[in-house]
């Protein structure tokens, strides 16, 4: 995007690629806690789905007992939750990934090239 953010000839092109960068960081955000930098950041941002739900596995596996039923319907919610964003992912690559592969080797440009990050 850096590379070809000014350029006039390809600007859909552009837009495609930051339309589907906000698309799958919204999925990210959802399941990750992106925001964390410092020891204490856990303690200012919330933990997101797969941290909740690799928290309540951990606590289900402390005790002799098995899970109980409100465990298995936190599971089964944070599980659902996880699989909207996993199939908003999945929409997201199927549909703008191969739009923007399409337009991309269409206009002939080259796949994989080294930016010299001084200029």
């Amino acid at each position: 995007m850096k590379k070809y953010k000014g350029d006039s000839a390809v600007s859909d092109l552009y837009t495609m690629a930051k339309d589907m960068k906000a698309s799958l960081e919204t999925v990210e955000k959802a399941l990750y806690q992106t925001q964390n930098r410092s020891g204490q950041d856990p303690l200012n941002f919330p933990i997101r789905l797969t941290n909740k739900l690799g928290h309540l596995n951990s606590l289900v596996g402390l005790d002799d007992f098995p899970p109980t039923e409100q465990d298995e319907a936190v599971r089964q919610e944070l599980t659902a939750a996880i699989e909207v964003q996993l199939a908003s992912f999945n929409q997201t690559i199927s549909d703008q990934l191969e739009a923007f592969n399409a337009a991309f080797t269409a206009k002939g440009l080259p796949f994989l090239s080294v930016a010299n990050d001084k200029e």
